[in-house]
């Protein structure tokens, strides 16, 4: 792949990355057909509500995001935006201003009528989901939104009443031709391991996803989708690059590469928060694409449709860097002023988000893509929840105290420098309540070794925990570095005290709620994770 400027229109806003044999079958059929047209599909995967820049982080912001796609739609005046799903979650500026959420004016500004769900869309329940931000004070009165997702279904087997399975968009291309574009949404069949199953009650989410296709292909009304000028695959499940090669990632993934449906000319994807770029891994290989996450990407597909036929010719993925310094038109600028706003004057639990808490002498990194490990970060925040019960009981340093946390719920690093409220908020988001448990030292090791080497979603994080491994990885023995400096065998036989949050105890990131038997739970007042970790810091003049 190699990096070229998309046109003079862009060259202040992106750059552009296209596979070379894309280009070249895109220019071929243009010059080929004089009565060719280009429609744009446009999409933005696991957003995240990553409404406020942060360079330490890569993430743009979301004005930036629109200024991308305005000049994008001045180079392709044929065009349609959507989203992959994840739009929001994992977002603590999210959480902050939830009732005054930017998120709605941001799509309705980016022109996103059309999601596909994913695993976060649920994070607030589905009560919540089935309102679509009706209840958001700002919430422009001309926008909603449409949630897509063939593949859920609620306790009497049917479609929950907030999501449909497909989406036909008009594009009109000239006063009297009209071409039209259908998405059908699939969501992850990972979902029940990567959500609260308290905000799932009722659902499932089916990983036979050729069957979920054929299936759909007979309700009435599907004859929009069949006979649209392009039909995509609106996905909010992973992908990867392996080399130029795109592979599915995903628990049913084989089932992924038996598509061949007729109606899935291309995909656009997102989960993975990887870069991805070519043709699919399926029965049926075509073009797909996912621009990583927060924003830093847009996907587009450019279809090649000839009006007089209304046949499509080619497909061209491609991926637009979202660029941080480009210079803001009104509207874009408006909703940075929008954003700004917030970030001063919102408050969390009465303290402004600029607040510092501490300061870090260099950069913590948590990065999400190097998971198999123990990070500084996660030593933190486990910490923290050790500290939160040791408090709480009244403990001295020598009580053995393990704070656990899945790597998944650890969202992002600190930067060198101030660390505030904010920046603890988007490093640790979800503020799950934290449950407390009476602990042996076997129970701990089979804990570590499942967060190892069963667990695929990253290392378990814990605090002061030192695992002797095998020559295969296994967990051989443990030790505990106290608060003190201290450190101390772990025996089978060891008494000791987990703490972790309640997501990963009732089955959250792929750990199982046998590990944290309901009889051996300590009931005991101590704060949510978010909590617990910015009071932890408060008590820290400086992180070295």
């Amino acid at each position: 792949m190699k990096h070229s400027l998309l046109s003079a229109a862009l060259m202040a806003s992106a750059f552009v990355v296209a596979t070379d044999a894309a280009k070249a079958a895109h220019q071929t059929s243009t010059a080929q057909n004089k009565h060719a047209v280009t429609v744009a599909v446009f999409s933005l995967n696991d957003f995240h509500a990553g409404l406020l820049p942060d360079r330490s982080q890569g993430t743009p912001g979301a004005a930036y995001v629109v200024q991308t796609l305005d000049s994008l739609k001045k180079v392709y005046p044929y065009h349609v935006t959507v989203a992959a799903g994840d739009n929001f979650g994992g977002s603590f500026f999210y959480n902050a201003t939830r009732s005054h959420s930017l998120m709605p004016q941001m799509f309705k500004d980016m022109g996103v009528d059309i999601s596909v769900l994913g695993n976060h869309e649920f994070d607030e329940g589905q009560e919540a989901l089935s309102r679509k931000w009706s209840d958001v004070d700002c919430k422009p009165k001309s926008w909603e939104i449409t949630y897509l997702g063939a593949n859920v279904r609620n306790a009497e087997g049917k479609l929950p009443e907030y999501v449909q399975p497909w989406a036909v968009v008009p594009v009109k291309v000239s006063p009297t031709k009209t071409l039209h574009v259908s998405f059908i949404g699939l969501l992850t069949s990972n979902t029940p391991w990567q959500a609260a199953a308290k905000r799932l009650k009722g659902l499932t989410f089916d990983g036979n996803y050729p069957a979920v296709l054929d299936s759909i292909s007979h309700l009435p009304g599907y004859e929009a989708v069949h006979n649209a000028n392009v039909r995509l695959l609106l996905c909010h499940i992973g992908a990867e690059m392996r080399g130029d090669k795109v592979l599915w990632s995903d628990r049913d993934e084989e089932n992924l590469k038996k598509i061949d449906s007729p109606d899935v000319q291309a995909v656009l994807s997102g989960h993975s928060h990887t870069r991805v770029i070519g043709m699919s891994d399926s029965k049926k290989s075509v073009p797909i694409v996912q621009g990583r996450w927060h924003g830093r990407y847009v996907s587009m597909l450019k279809c090649e449709v000839d009006t007089i036929s209304g046949q499509l010719l080619n497909i061209t993925p491609e991926l637009v860097r979202v660029n941080p310094d480009a210079k803001l038109d009104y509207k874009a600028a408006r909703l940075q002023a929008q954003v700004e706003e917030q970030y001063h004057n919102m408050l969390f639990r009465g303290v402004p988000l600029s607040q510092k808490l501490t300061y870090a002498s260099q950069a913590i990194e948590h990065d999400r893509t190097q998971s198999k490990r123990q990070t500084k970060l996660g030593s933190l925040v486990c910490q923290s929840y050790a500290e939160a019960y040791r408090k709480a009981a009244k403990l001295d340093d020598n009580a053995l105290i393990v704070g656990v946390s899945h790597f998944g719920s650890i969202r992002a690093g600190f930067p060198q420098g101030e660390v505030t409220i904010l920046s603890v908020g988007e490093a640790l988001p979800f503020a799950n309540p934290l449950r407390v448990y009476r602990y042996t030292g076997k129970q701990l090791l089979d804990l570590v070794e499942h967060g190892f080497n069963v667990c695929q979603l990253g290392h378990l994080q814990t605090s002061g925990v030192n695992p002797t491994l095998d020559a295969k990885g296994h967990v051989k023995s443990l030790t505990l570095t106290l608060p003190s400096g201290k450190i101390v065998p772990i025996r089978s036989n060891t008494q000791l005290v987990v703490v972790a949050d309640e997501y990963m105890t009732t089955g959250g990131d792929g750990y199982l709620p046998s590990q944290f038997p309901a009889t051996a739970e300590i009931k005991v007042n101590v704060p949510a994770s978010t909590d617990a970790f910015i009071a932890y810091l408060r008590t820290l003049p400086n992180i070295n």
